[in-house]
């Protein structure tokens, strides 16, 4: 499955290009604060969206993630933390989405120290934990975005073992920011892997180009998403705009 990210300005352009070649929507509205704070706004987005008549079990959402740290030390920012990602989880569920995708949050300046490391993890299986059974009908995915190595979402998602509903999100374009071995991630992380972010950069910034029009060496890429029996994952085509939807599915499609 590969999925698109819909614009609510031009929904009627995004449901047209997912029908013609059967794409899932992966929602990124529903992690604006001021979009979750407004009530009416919400709920009339929710509706619009649920008009749709989308099939179930086929979409997903982007979680929110603006200054959320759910390993805080602090038990007030735990708590809020924990009451936006609920919030991502239900109206993941209104939606009849499949999975919700949320930071790891790991910053790798402080993830040698041991107290910090330790509370990450600890706190991150609890929460992960809380929201699993908050909908049983959900899968919960842990992206990667500021992580130089695969080993802490290997460790955490080590402690689901038995557990299919949770799993990895990779990001690709955050991986190549790490300048690590792509091999070594995906050899790590494969038994744990069910999504894919893809989009391009020039290996600088998380610039989120159309594929094929940055620097990321994309058939090494794919050779090891084969390798490594990860090519029928699914995929979203984390990139706005009709233009670069279209190039990059014309990319992706090139090299199937």
């Amino acid at each position: 499955m590969i999925e698109i990210i819909p614009d609510i300005r031009e929904l009627d352009k995004y449901v047209e290009l997912a029908d013609k070649h059967s794409l899932g929507f992966e929602y990124n509205d529903f992690f604006a604060p001021q979009l979750l704070d407004d009530e009416t706004a919400l709920k009339e987005r929710l509706q619009v969206y649920k008009s749709l008549g989308r099939p179930q079990g086929v979409d997903t959402l982007h979680g929110a993630f603006y200054d959320l740290v759910p390993f805080s030390q602090d038990s007030g920012i735990r708590r809020h933390s924990l009451y936006r990602m609920q919030q991502s989880v239900e109206i993941a569920g209104q939606l009849g989405c499949r999975a919700v995708i949320f930071h790891g949050g790991l910053n790798p300046r402080y993830a040698k120290g041991k107290g910090y490391y330790d509370s990450w993890l600890e706190y991150t299986t609890e929460i992960m934990n809380k929201l699993l059974a908050q909908d049983n009908d959900l899968e919960i995915y842990c992206e990667n975005v500021l992580e130089n190595t695969p080993d802490a979402l290997k460790e955490l998602a080590e402690r689901f073992h038995g557990e299919i509903r949770f799993g990895i999100c990779l990001d690709v374009a955050h991986m190549q920011l790490a300048h690590g071995d792509t091999e070594d991630w995906l050899r790590k992380l494969q038994t744990y892997i069910r999504h894919f972010h893809l989009n391009d950069n020039y290996l600088q910034a998380d610039d989120h180009l159309a594929l094929g029009k940055g620097q990321i060496q994309w058939e090494n890429i794919f050779d090891l998403m084969r390798h490594y029996n990860l090519w029928d994952v699914s995929i979203l085509l984390e990139v706005n705009g009709l233009e670069k939807i279209r190039e990059s599915l014309e990319f992706l499609e090139s090299r199937n």
